[in-house]
């Protein structure tokens, strides 16, 4: 009986999920993940944020958002015909852990295989309840931290922290800029790479593939704050689409928050 107990330790150890993004800090665990195993996407994880509405120029669609069966989830952007001057409807796919989970501080990571036309754009951000409800209070309303955003075209890939009330005079923001000399920027749209996020009371630390490529020690939010993954259009990029090339989509293979123990 002890022979056996041990080996499952054993055997559970040796299948301990760990991050990619190496950290002198040994002491974070895994406190929750999917890995979208399965065919439907798990409800108590996940919720379709903002469905049936919009979301700049796409209209949100829980059926833009749908596992694989071969452990992904895809988010997709759609044009779906209609008697408008552009002759089409943009659907897209946004999923949250809104309402179910949130968290502050840890560190974030997901594996994504980006989608490859302009005029819409993929992100893995996390987003608080009471964003923007008081004006550079980073304790009362948090942050917007986009831990990655492409934009559909080589060399838009950036990280950002938003904070204060959308189309506001007090909104501010900053970010890493393009990264465009990234080694991750050939293969974004045709290979899956790691985009993780360290956020600490003192600074956020994004990162690639498990490499350093931006830090940021202003507006860190003391927040909690849950996960978002979407594919959608801004009113800006959206004169960029080409019909032809849609439909198109943003893989995850998974997502996972380590926390200190």
């Amino acid at each position: 009986m002890l022979y056996t107990t041990l080996l499952v330790l054993l055997l559970l150890h040796a299948h301990q999920t760990t991050p990619t993004t190496q950290l002198e800090d040994s002491t974070f665990e895994l406190v929750w993940s999917d890995e979208f195993s399965g065919d439907e996407l798990d409800l108590e994880k996940w919720m379709h944020r903002r469905k049936d509405g919009m979301h700049g120029k796409s209209r949100i669609r829980d059926h833009c958002s749908a596992l694989d069966g071969k452990g992904h989830v895809v988010l997709k952007t759609q044009l779906i015909s209609d008697e408008s001057e552009v002759g089409y409807e943009v659907e897209s796919g946004m999923i949250a852990t809104q309402g179910l989970y949130a968290w502050k501080y840890g560190l974030f990571e997901a594996r994504i295989k980006f989608e490859s036309a302009e005029g819409h754009h993929g992100a893995f951000w996390l987003q608080s309840s009471e964003y923007g409800k008081v004006t550079d209070d980073f304790e009362a309303s948090g942050t917007e931290i986009d831990i990655i955003e492409y934009f559909g075209r080589k060399g838009s890939l950036s990280q950002n922290v938003h904070w204060n009330e959308y189309d506001s005079k007090v909104k501010k923001a900053s970010g890493s800029g393009d990264l465009k000399e990234h080694p991750a920027i050939p293969t974004v749209d045709t290979e899956f790479h790691v985009y993780s996020l360290l956020w600490t009371p003192d600074e956020h630390i994004f990162y690639i593939d498990g490499e350093e490529t931006w830090r940021f020690d202003k507006a860190i939010s003391r927040h909690n704050e849950y996960i978002i993954l979407s594919v959608l259009s801004s009113p800006w990029e959206s004169t960029r689409m080409k019909q032809e090339n849609f439909p198109d989509a943003m893989v995850v293979d998974w997502v996972r928050v380590f926390q200190k123990k």
